[in-house]
Parts: structure tokens; C-alpha cells; sequence
């Protein structure tokens, strides 16, 4: 992003997103007005004025950004559908505090994409515990007892989980409990859920969230008697094939018909508790039960991927506060502490044990599964994680009250907000906390594709307000809401969030600005 006024204008008010607006997107569902109408927004003074003033706030780290550009593909910076407009260079974080190379500080919601939400950013017990064994640890590729103290303590946490396999991320964790069940069943085919994100190996990215689709922009694929369409969202990655990928409908008859209909093909079935991309736990956990009680009675391992929920609600995940059954179990973001990567899998003894040798190497040939690396049970990853669980579990319900209080709070003054202003500003969420504000004209929706239909294609507008105003998220106004965030922060991002919106409004924001049906 170039930090020049000229260079702002160019990329965003100019011809590279209005030409494909008015080319590619005519036609698909309504695409073209919408982009129409994108398109005279960012051409408006205060639009071009807003992006000046931030280009020239972020000098150094766009200058840090650019020269990356030349020399590294893979930064998060980088990342495709998600890359913010602004990018920051970060120079400190702690607690909710992050302050860029630039020196201006912020109030962080976006927390690490979540991962560093529990506790804030280098919490002093835990940095006091990987500090203390620092010095003489062994890295990686060793047994050690600390990860024996983690599995313990995350056994007695989660006692729905016989056995623990650490991992590194949350698309590790969900692709090793995808083999852990092939390898278990015997079978090949795998069923998720249309708009669910359980990382982004290849079978994750088929028919994902959809804003990776450009969705629904671009049609939804078609509902038929063998499911949905698969389609995948990223560039190098092959369509999957019948005897790979089941996608189910959001709809729980239909699902679980799909479901009984494959029964003696499906090495498992994957679902999420809640989902950014329908975030309303209203609909999602009654479909999640009933789809693991039809995956029981028809002989289907099921995985709840907590990878989100996980810790978030109630220390037990969403499993635990719901009671939802499930044969695996996958972790990751928050069960990380200090950022170091970690993720897990659990679940039932006979599936992870597909991957425990039998001591003898030979007899493992041929009925075994491997997912271990040279880094798996990394050891700054194990005490990082285990000291942070350790604060969680010392903090108690406390932890989870108090969060849940600082949600509902915002949640009170935006229902008065709108009251008052007539603007749709909502928070939209789940667990303790995962949220994001956004301007909808309900509540909560039952349906996934009419809520992606209703979300506004403008709402980055929000997050660059909020950047004006010293609130750091990333490209969509995302809040992750944890410990660190006092109830003075709460409500500064409020008053930010609030006063945000009606300068929108002043500007003639288009707040009612949603797809027509494809």
C-alpha cells in the first residue's frame, strides 16, 4: 500500500476496483450495483481524506511493508482475502496495547486473530514461566516432562478427551483428526458443513466461509440430492471429488439424511460449535447435536472442531457447557500461550492410539498413522501453553463472568445506540468472546446464506474509523475480547465504535447496502 495521498486514490477510488466492479461482478446477483455503489463511496472527499490521513499516520509501516513485498511472500501481511488495508508494523504489545513503528499505541480487539485473547499479550506469569526455562531447554525433538504436566492438566480440563496430539496450528489439528479417522474407519470420504473454516488444507477450503468465495457476489453452488456442490476457495487447490468431500447443506434433515445415505463410506464427519461466518449459536448447536447423535447411531466418528471455541465457553470449551458428544476433538488459537504456535487433538482412546506405536516399529507397518514432526511437542510451545491454561484455571469462572459481562455491556449500549441514532450497528458473536460489529438489519438469522447475503460488502470502512481512532482490528471490525481488556477499554471501543458510525452516517454512509438474491 503506498503511504502517498495519490498512491491511496489510485488503488481505491480508481480504476482497479471500480473496472472489475463494473466488468466482472455485472450480472452476479445484484454484484454490479453494489460495486456501483462501493465505487462512488471511496471517490467522495471524506473517503480519499480518511485514507491521506492514515497513509500518513503509517509511514514507517508502510515503508516496512513494501520493502517486505520485495523478499516475502508469506508475511501476514500478505495474506490473501484478509490483508488489511494499513498494514501495521508492530514495535511492543502488551496487554490490549500495541504500539507500531510509527509510535502510535492502540487498543488491540484483533489480539493475535484470537490466540492472545485469554490473557493479553505477555502476560507477566507466563512470561515469568518460559523465562525461568529459557536457558538449557531443549528445543525441539525431545520428550519432556512438561508435556506430560500439559496433557495432564488439559485431561482434567476436558474429561471427554481419553488422549491428547500436539500439533502446531488449527489446520494441523483439523487434518490430523481427518487421518486419525481415515486411518481408524478405514474409509475415505469426509462431510462438513457449508461456510465452516477448519483451516485451509485442501478439503478446509472447499466451500468455506464465503467471503473467500466472494460470496454472494458470486452465486452460491447448488443444493442437490448429493449435497452441495464442492468448490474450492483457493487458487492450486484441485476440486474434490465424490470420494473425498461430502458437503453438507446447513439444513439438519437434509444433513443427516446425507449423512445416513453415506454411512458405510464416511471416515468421519467435521463440524463446527459456532463459525465467524455464522455466528449465532442459536442455530449452529442444536445442528451441531443432532448431527453428532445421527453420526453415533449410524457408526460415523464425529470431530467438533473447537479450534474457535475451545476455552471460550467456559473453560471446557463448547462441548462441555452444551454437551456435545464428539469422537475427536480439535484445539488451537487460545490453547497457544505468548503466540507460540500449538494446537491439539483429543478424543478417544482406540482413534489416537492410530498414532501411538506399539514399541515395536515393524508391527507398526502398515496399521498405523504418523503425525508427528520435528517440532511437534515443541517445548517453549508446551510451557507456554501450560502456564497460560494454568493462569485460566487459577482465574476460575471469575475469568469467564467478567468477560461475559464486558460483551453484554457493549451488546446494551449499541441496542440503546440504535435506538437513539436509527443506525444498525450490531455486535454479532459467540462464546467468551468472538464477535463483530456490524451494520445488519436483524438480530440473528436462521439461515447461513441470507445472512451472508445481509452482511454489508463496506464494513472495512468501520475498521479504518476505528484505526483513526486508535482501535486496531484487521480488515473487518473483529472483536476478540478477553481478560486484558478492562471495562475502561470497553468502553473507549464503544465510544469509538459508536462515534465511528455516526460520522458515517454524516457522510451518507450506505448502511442498507446487502446482496440480492442469487
Amino acid at each position: 500500500m503506498n503511504a502517498s495521498n495519490e498512491g491511496t486514490r489510485q488503488d481505491w477510488s480508481g480504476g482497479d476496483w471500480g473496472d472489475s466492479g463494473s466488468g466482472s461482478w455485472e450480472g452476479q446477483g445484484g454484484g454490479g450495483t453494489v460495486f456501483a455503489t462501493l465505487q462512488d463511496m471511496m471517490s467522495q472527499r471524506w473517503f480519499t481524506d480518511l485514507f491521506s490521513e492514515l497513509a500518513e499516520r503509517h509511514a514507517g509501516s508502510a515503508k516496512i511493508t513494501d520493502e517486505l513485498r520485495g523478499i516475502d511472500a508469506g508475511s501476514q501481511a500478505f495474506w490473501p482475502f484478509l490483508a488489511a488495508p494499513f498494514q501495521l508494523a508492530v514495535g511492543e504489545a502488551l496487554g490490549c496495547r500495541i504500539t507500531d513503528v510509527d509510535g502510535n499505541t492502540y487498543l488491540d480487539c484483533h489480539m493475535g486473530f484470537g490466540a492472545q485473547a485469554l490473557h493479553g499479550h505477555s502476560p507477566a506469569p507466563v512470561v515469568e514461566f518460559v523465562r525461568d526455562r529459557l536457558h538449557g531447554g531443549p528445543g525441539n525433538g525431545y520428550l519432556t516432562a512438561v508435556e506430560l504436566d500439559l496433557a495432564g492438566l488439559l485431561r482434567d480440563i476436558m474429561p471427554h478427551c481419553d488422549k491428547f496430539a500436539f500439533q502446531h496450528s488449527g489446520t494441523e489439528a483439523t487434518y490430523a483428526a481427518i487421518r486419525l479417522a481415515r486411518a481408524f474407519t478405514g474409509r475415505r470420504l469426509v462431510a462438513k458443513f457449508e461456510g465452516t473454516l477448519h483451516g485451509s488444507h485442501d478439503l478446509a477450503v472447499h466451500n468455506t466461509a464465503f467471503w473467500y468465495h466472494g460470496q454472494p457476489a458470486y452465486p452460491f453452488p447448488a443444493v442437490g440430492p448429493d449435497g452441495v456442490s464442492p468448490v474450492p476457495a483457493f487458487a492450486g487447490v484441485p476440486q474434490a471429488g465424490p470420494e473425498d468431500l461430502l458437503v453438507l447443506p446447513n439444513d439438519p434433515a437434509a444433513a443427516i439424511g446425507l449423512i445416513n445415505a453415506h454411512a458405510a463410506e464416511l471416515a468421519c464427519v467435521i463440524a463446527e460449535p459456532a463459525a465467524s461466518s455464522f455466528p449465532f449459536e442459536d442455530v449452529t448447536i442444536p445442528m451441531v447435536k443432532e448431527t453428532a447423535a445421527a453420526c453415533r447411531r449410524a457408526g460415523v466418528p464425529f470431530i467438533l472442531d473447537e479450534v474457535l471455541t475451545g476455552f471460550r465457553n467456559g473453560i471446557g470449551g463448547a462441548a462441555a457447557r452444551y454437551g456435545i458428544e464428539a469422537d475427536l476433538y480439535t484445539y488451537g488459537k487460545v490453547i497457544s500461550g505468548l503466540g507460540i504456535p500449538l494446537s491439539a487433538v483429543g478424543g478417544r482412546a482406540d482413534i489416537m492410539d492410530m498414532t501411538q506405536t506399539t514399541g515395536q516399529g515393524f508391527t507398526d507397518i502398515g496399521h498405523k498413522t504418523a503425525m508427528q514432526g520435528s517440532h511437534t511437542g515443541n517445548y517453549l510451545a508446551l510451557c507456554a501453553s501450560y502456564a497460560s491454561l494454568r493462569l485460566l484455571c487459577d482465574k476460575g469462572d471469575a475469568y469467564y463472568a467478567q468477560t461475559r459481562a464486558k460483551a453484554s455491556a457493549i451488546k446494551d449500549r449499541l441496542n440503546q445506540f440504535r435506538a437513539d441514532s436509527g443506525i444498525p450497528l450490531r455486535l454479532v458473536g459467540f462464546g467468551d468472546f468472538i464477535g463483530c460489529f456490524q451494520f445488519l438489519p436483524e438480530d440473528s438469522y436462521r439461515d447461513y446464506r441470507e445472512f451472508a447475503r445481509a452482511m454489508n460488502p463496506a464494513l472495512f470502512v468501520l475498521t479504518l474509523m476505528l484505526r483513526k481512532r486508535g482501535v486496531y482490528m484487521l480488515g473487518t471490525p473483529m472483536l476478540f475480547l478477553g481478560g486484558a481488556h478492562s471495562e475502561s477499554d470497553v468502553d473507549e471501543l464503544v465510544d469509538a465504535v459508536t462515534d465511528s458510525a455516526l460520522e458515517l452516517k454524516k457522510n451518507g454512509f450506505p448502511f442498507e447496502l446487502s446482496w440480492e438474491q442469487t
